[in-house]
């Protein structure tokens, strides 16, 4: 036989599990000054004023969403009926917590002025400059401080900790939905319409090593006090991000403060990384690494509510980790990855009832494991990339609340009888398994 995969367990244990939430701290006021001062930088190498308005938000939905309101509120949009409809649609999409810091943020970045009128919100936008310019701007901040970071540039530059890049992909798509669902119907306004175009007027800073190293130049006590000029909230809502000691052997450079930030004529907004964090460890030693996880919630959060959903490393709807989905429902989903998760996590046992998948020849006694059965199952095709039937077997320990866990191994799709899976699953042939003895 030709295994399409090694067998693994399919009920969503973790190898190991880490958790970090927010706890304020001095590094992270200090980390804001960096960041401010860094933009400051990026101003000046394109000739552009500071602006006076500096807002941090709580979330990348709710810059997402207030940057693009405030700009058109700058540049003479005044149809308050148009404005409280959008308000009521982020409201009642995104909830009310985020609903709420929305306009919040945007009294603060709007004051009745109306600046640059002819040009439109659009043309206030100044990402796509900042972006062109970044790399002079940290060589303009390395020549003034005599500084030239290295922390943040050993190896790719890109993704400066190890699941940033997989969660800021999560990040914008929950963000996308939420826009398209708050602003993405058939009405047609001059506010929709700025959502619509600018909710990624931003700089995704937490990837960019170009970013990361010019904060650094502003972070490590080089500052001029000019310079130093915060604003926004009090820094108790954002993290100190704690490594408990069983993570220490995948330590990643530090975490930065921030998460993204949009420049704009008359404002910039930042938004803080996330304030909670779920992670599992894949493999051991120098090959391990760290994968957003988390099976009775977000694993991703922000101080908002806004989350992001991880199946082990794998972005998936919330409805999949509330578990609410109906196996129907599961089967039709479009995307192979994610209906695989979300059979992992209804548990296989249930799954292959409820939807009623056909069971390959009787279920037989497990020799390794006295008193439990063994059956074997087809899996419905496009549920994983290769045909695999699944084995349901029962864990030969006794959990702490005294029952033994059922669970699916995928196994080849030509095992044709249960004791032949089970004992592909342990590269013996049946009859080598019919003689096992109790497994633990």
């Amino acid at each position: 036989m030709h295994p399409p995969a090694p067998a693994r367990s399919t009920t969503g244990e973790p190898e190991a599990a880490h958790t970090s939430v927010a706890e304020p701290g001095e590094r992270d006021r200090g980390g804001r000054r960096a960041w401010e001062s860094a933009a400051r930088a990026c101003y000046r190498e394109i000739g552009v004023p500071f602006p006076e308005r500096v807002l941090w938000v709580s979330s990348p939905l709710v810059g997402a969403f207030a940057a693009p309101i405030a700009a058109c509120l700058n540049t003479g949009h005044r149809n308050t009926h148009v404005l409280d409809s959008v308000y009521r649609a982020v409201h009642d999409t995104a909830g009310p917590s985020v609903g709420h810091a929305v306009r919040a943020a945007v009294e603060a970045l709007t004051d009745g002025t109306v600046r640059d009128p002819v040009h439109g919100a659009a043309a206030t936008a100044l990402f796509t400059e900042i972006d062109a310019t970044m790399k002079a701007a940290k060589a303009a901040a390395v020549r003034e401080k005599g500084h030239v970071p290295t922390a943040r540039e050993q190896g790719p530059g890109t993704v400066p900790v190890g699941a940033s890049a997989t969660v800021a992909e999560a990040s914008d798509a929950a963000v996308r939905a939420a826009v398209d669902a708050a602003v993405g119907g058939p009405r047609h306004d001059t506010i929709r319409g700025g959502i619509r175009r600018l909710w990624r007027s931003y700089l995704a800073g937490q990837r960019s090593g170009t970013w990361l190293s010019l904060v650094d130049c502003f972070e490590q006590g080089t500052v001029p006090p000019a310079e130093e000029n915060p604003s926004g909230p009090p820094a108790a809502e954002l993290p100190t991000t704690a490594q408990p000691a069983a993570e220490q052997s995948v330590a990643e450079p530090p975490v930065p403060v921030g998460w993204c930030w949009w420049p704009f004529r008359d404002f910039v907004i930042f938004c803080p990384r996330p304030a909670e964090s779920h992670v599992e460890q894949v493999g051991e030693g120098r090959w391990a690494t760290l994968r957003p996880h988390r099976a009775d919630g977000p694993a991703i959060g922000w101080a908002d509510g806004f989350g992001l959903y991880f199946w082990h490393g794998t972005h998936v709807p919330r409805a999949i980790i509330d578990d609410t989905l109906t196996a129907d429902e599961i089967l039709r989903e479009p995307n192979a990855e994610v209906r695989r998760c979300a059979i992992e996590r209804r548990g296989w046992d249930r799954f292959t009832t409820e939807a009623d998948l056909a069971q390959i020849g009787p279920a037989i006694p497990d020799p390794g494991n006295p008193g439990q059965t063994l059956t074997l199952h087809d899996v419905p095709h496009g549920v994983y990339t290769a045909t695999v039937r699944v084995l349901l077997c029962t864990n030969g320990t006794v959990e702490r609340d005294g029952t033994r866990r059922r669970f699916g191994l995928t196994v080849p799709a030509d095992c044709t009888d249960p004791l032949q899976a089970a004992a592909w699953t342990y590269g013996l042939t049946p009859a080598e398994y019919a003689q096992a003895q109790r497994r633990s």
